[in-house]
């Protein structure tokens, strides 16, 4: 073989080579471009104006109940169709309800009468008691345990935190307001400064919201004790607002 020929021979292996090498590399290339994709896709994240403050990520509480509605996509709504059934032991629930109760009571969110009426309700034997233990995707555990004469409804976070109280067994000390700043207390969450008060006119509900911590807690002792804190952006506020005002129009 001449040298042209030789020349010639040596370009064509050249170029088989550069071409056996891009294909090999396409499918990679292809890979982090379709993993690109999936990262911005995937894990989207709430629009820019509902994101939580910094602040509002420092907050034990803030960021645990932006979490379930933003990441876990569940709601706090006591009929959620989000709601399993837990197979939790009737002792493992009361032990859980217990330990909630004793702590409410340590922080004076219940009094001694409360509490005492409430261990009641857990130790009683009534056959038409009923005893139900749900838990959502974020790990939030709702117990609902009633009779005929008594009802006691209890949100825990998964860490335990007392995020829902209703319990029909007699008011405490506490008037409305007082019951929600010590609530708030509990919550630790006193360190936001922009609480807005949504209390009722008529005095049966105490509510605040703070819109750096999208926090929305409310407080009430007519009748019962009932206490609770909600993830809401300042649009799920104003919706629900307008709602409670087309109702009472």
């Amino acid at each position: 073989m001449n040298r042209k020929g030789q020349i010639k021979t040596g370009l064509f292996c050249v170029g088989v080579l550069l071409l056996v090498m891009a294909c090999m590399a396409l499918p990679s290339a292809f890979c982090a471009m379709q993993q690109g994709r999936l990262l911005q896709t995937s894990h989207s994240r709430p629009a820019e104006e509902n994101a939580l403050s910094g602040q509002g990520q420092e907050n034990a509480l803030a960021k645990l109940l932006y979490d379930r509605q933003f990441l876990a996509g569940t709601t706090p709504e006591w009929d959620s169709t989000g709601w399993q059934m837990l197979e939790q032991a009737e002792e493992e629930q009361a032990n859980s309800i217990g330990a909630a109760l004793e702590q409410l009571r340590k922080e004076g969110l219940l009094n001694e009468t409360q509490t005492a009426a409430a261990y009641g309700l857990i130790e009683t034997e009534q056959p038409d008691a009923r005893k139900t233990a749900l838990r959502d995707a974020a790990g939030f555990v709702r117990y609902e345990w009633s009779t005929q004469t008594e009802n006691l409804l209890l949100e825990l976070g998964p860490g335990e935190e007392v995020v829902r109280l209703r319990w029909n067994g007699g008011s405490g000390q506490l008037r409305e307001a007082e019951l929600l700043e010590t609530y708030k207390r509990f919550l630790n969450v006193t360190e936001f400064t922009d609480w807005q008060d949504l209390s009722s006119e008529d005095g049966h509900l105490a509510a605040a919201y703070s819109p750096t911590a999208q926090l929305y807690v409310y407080a009430s002792d007519g009748g019962g004790t009932e206490f609770g804190a909600e993830h809401k952006t300042p649009e799920q506020l104003a919706a629900a607002m307008s709602g409670e005002k087309e109702g009472t129009a």
